[in-house]
């Protein structure tokens, strides 16, 4: 399933759903991505100064790739209201 994701909030959240979905803990995460436990709590929170490598293991983690590509229309507020 594909993931509309704009900002910090929207990737934890999306993140903290496909971890769930796996049935993992944060801290199983931690373990698969090699950070530590309050590190994946964060991202799932949306901290903004979490290193994009951190995010990338996270992925790595959960199986996940992120795709690029040109940004729709509409402001981030109606996307915020999805999550």
């Amino acid at each position: 399933m594909t993931q509309l994701v704009r900002s910090p909030k929207q990737i934890g959240s999306v993140l903290r759903r496909y971890r769930r979905a796996q049935n993992l803990t944060q801290a199983d995460m931690a373990r698969r991505a090699g950070v530590r436990q309050g590190t994946v709590s964060q991202v799932e929170t949306g901290l903004e100064t979490v290193k994009l490598t951190t995010v990338m293991e996270l992925l790595r983690a959960l199986d996940l790739e992120m795709i690029l590509q040109p940004r729709t229309k509409g402001s981030n507020k109606d996307i915020e209201d999805m999550f």
